[in-house]
């Protein structure tokens, strides 16, 4: 059978949790389905169950495989050098879990963005998603936030970029924060909640399609998935932020964050060929996407970036607030064949 799912894989590879302590007390907010649970050492662990998913096409799978994609891409972003929370996969009643430690204490509690945005916006004025304009309007004029305000604006955008790399789609206001302690201290807390990526809901049978495709390929680097950041609520293509020269502060993270990627790819390589539990169909499709993302879309924006030479069609977009269409990639995907225009380097 191809993939991973409920009735697919080898319970013995993973340690069971079948005789850890629920957590009476766990809060923990979000959409998948999950519990919190206290390891026999007594530290507090969040664990998050693949679901059932409604397909939308027949590429996709019965079951989203958000618990894969939080393990894989956790464990990715660390090797690229990034704080994450600890994850590894588990089983608890027969199903297949994804544990991740709680990072919190009884001195530091984690504070979404999303509450820092509900202080400064209405709720009509308050989607899923940020808009570009609230996260520089929020982390300078909050009491808190904009005690660090360049420290906090620099993380976000270079951990955006690791984001660009796994295919997020999800990183919403609820899904990074800050850790804030008795004292009055804030630190950015380590990344977590990383199941949207690695397009999670593509079954193994739609992953072989893709790879027969250069086109499929090519659409998952940069028609989608979209960055979870709005401009008019329109959702923002990873490749415009990246390409257009928008922002200073995003240019540097580009510049600083990218190298690193590049340089970390074999290890990302071995990484994913080490999990044994993984066919082969997986395994070549999660290092073939990560490579395309980190030489397409990533070591692309890199080389506009360190020449200046930006995309004027991606920053007038940007300016315009328009999204990045199928009309787009098309336009772009023919040049890209012909070796010319925005794909050439």
């Amino acid at each position: 059978m191809h993939g991973i799912s409920l009735d697919s894989f080898d319970q013995l590879a993973f340690p069971s949790l079948d005789d850890w302590e629920e957590d009476i007390f766990a809060d923990y907010s979000g959409s998948d389905r999950k519990e919190g649970l206290i390891s026999p050492k007594g530290e507090r662990y969040l664990v998050k169950y693949s679901e059932q998913h409604t397909r939308m096409n027949d590429l996709d799978t019965s079951y989203v495989n958000n618990v894969l994609s939080e393990y894989l891409s956790s464990h990715i972003l660390a090797i690229v050098g990034f704080d994450t929370h600890e994850t590894f996969l588990a089983t608890r009643n027969q199903e297949l879990l994804v544990a991740c430690k709680n990072f919190t204490s009884d001195s530091e509690r984690l504070i979404e963005f999303g509450r820092y945005l509900r202080k400064y916006y209405d709720s009509d004025d308050v989607g899923r998603v940020p808009e570009y304009s609230q996260l520089e309007y929020v982390i300078s004029k909050d009491t808190m936030l904009k005690q660090k305000k360049d420290e906090f604006l620099d993380t976000y955008w270079r951990r955006f970029i690791g984001d660009a790399l796994i295919g997020n789609f999800d990183r919403h206001m609820g899904n990074w924060g800050y850790l804030v302690s008795r004292d009055g201290g804030i630190k950015v807390s380590p990344i977590y909640d990383n199941g949207s990526t690695l397009f999670p809901a593509l079954a193994a049978h739609g992953m072989e399609q893709v790879l027969s495709d250069e086109k499929e390929i090519m659409k998952r680097a940069f028609l989608f998935p979209k960055a979870a950041l709005a401009m008019n609520q329109v959702k923002l293509s990873y490749y415009d932020l990246l390409h257009s020269g928008y922002s200073e502060r995003i240019t540097e993270a580009v510049i600083t964050v990218v190298p690193v990627i590049l340089e970390k790819m074999s290890e990302i390589k071995a990484f994913i060929d080490a999990q044994d539990f993984l066919v082969d169909i997986r395994k070549c499709f999660y290092k073939k996407i990560l490579e395309v993302r980190a030489e397409y879309l990533l070591k692309s924006a890199y080389e506009r970036c360190v020449r200046g030479n930006f995309d004027q069609e991606a920053f007038e977009r940007m300016e315009q607030k328009k999204a990045y269409s199928e009309e787009t990639f098309e336009r772009y995907y023919e040049a890209y064949k012909n070796s010319t225009g925005i794909f050439s380097r």
